[in-house]
């Protein structure tokens, strides 16, 4: 079954062996060629990557998130940009060697898997030991509802069009003014929020609203200190409770292999956004995560602090204290530019 709202006991979960090598890749990310489209025309590098495994008879998962239907607006216009890397995805699932996985960008796949002739699952199943997610079923906010969540990703770009710039997390990587005038507004709203919602609590004789306001920067502030999706705790706490060994996820962007206690793994395939080309390989349950491009290594430097706990303490306004230096500019970018 397609869809993103089935029940836990519709979700198809396909079940493939671990006889032979494994590619994982996820969070492409093929938009319309313009600016705006964050795969950044690393078409060649991709065909490069496609045809190797090709070349080595392996088998290629896409954990989801191929293609950015919400920033290019039409699929001809992600046809036209990234026609070759779309024919070639599209011929090695024709040679039942590719898995696609439902991705939170892919509701518009639906109207399109059968002309590139994708296999579309909820999930892969590795031999019972590994198992493969988008992620976006850890993710706090979004994986509450999904289509509320495509619905601002649609306007996220609408904006980042119309303006001609990032706007994105974490700040520093993304230095513009109108990214940092986002943060100074986001500032000002908190403050009025925090206030609205001790009225509205006072009012009610409960603290829901403080409480979704909290929850709703707690979110904000992890995404921008380094945990982008909040997915990690979550995800642990239900691999702990599944016969799996490993948990191998896209969605957050974050490369990563880590080990997360009780002779469990969680893995995470990075993406092909920007400058990144990353690539996972699994060899039986050997897990090697690299970059296609430079060749480097990633293992759990990203994660440690994220697991170590170190900003579970730290609120917006702690992060706002320490960062803000006045006339829109933060710390955190200016030090950035130093370097």
């Amino acid at each position: 079954m397609y869809d993103w709202a089935v029940g836990s006991a519709e979700r198809t979960i396909l079940k493939i062996p671990d006889a032979g090598r494994i590619y994982i890749i996820s969070d492409i990310h093929l938009g319309d060629g313009t600016q705006s489209d964050i795969f950044l025309a690393k078409d060649k590098e991709l065909l490069a990557f496609l045809q190797h495994v090709e070349d080595e008879d392996a088998t290629l998962v896409i954990a989801g998130d191929a293609i950015d239907f919400s920033q290019a607006l039409f699929f001809t216009n992600i046809m036209k940009a990234h026609g070759k890397v779309l024919g070639a995805i599209s011929d090695l699932a024709s040679k039942g060697r590719l898995h696609y996985v439902l991705g939170n960008h892919d509701h518009d796949l639906r109207w399109y898997k059968d002309v590139l002739r994708i296999p579309v699952v909820h999930g892969i199943d590795i031999s019972g030991h590994t198992l493969i997610l988008h992620g976006y079923e850890f993710d706090p906010v979004i994986g509450k509802d999904l289509d509320e969540a495509e619905r601002r990703t649609r306007v996220h770009h609408a904006i980042e069009r119309m303006l001609g710039t990032w706007m994105r997390l974490p700040l520093e990587h993304f230095y513009t003014g109108w990214n940092r005038l986002t943060f100074w507004t986001l500032h000002k709203i908190l403050l009025v929020r925090r206030r609205s919602a001790t009225v509205v609590d006072a009012i009610r004789g409960d603290s829901r609203a403080s409480d979704y306001v909290t929850e709703t920067m707690r979110y904000w502030t992890r995404n921008q200190l380094g945990d982008p999706g909040s997915l990690v705790h979550p995800a642990k706490d239900w691999l702990h409770a599944q016969p799996y060994r490993t948990l191998i996820c896209g969605h957050s962007h974050l490369p990563g292999v880590v080990d997360v206690g009780e002779g469990k793994r969680y893995a995470n395939t990075g993406s092909w956004t920007f400058t990144h080309s990353h690539v996972m390989r699994l060899d039986g349950q050997d897990i090697e995560l690299r970059d296609w491009r430079s060749g480097k290594v990633y293992t759990d430097r990203l994660y440690r602090p994220i697991l170590d706990g170190d900003f579970d303490h730290i609120r917006f306004e702690d992060w706002w204290e320490d960062n803000y230096m006045g006339m829109l500019r933060y710390r955190c970018g200016e030090e950035l530019k130093d370097t």
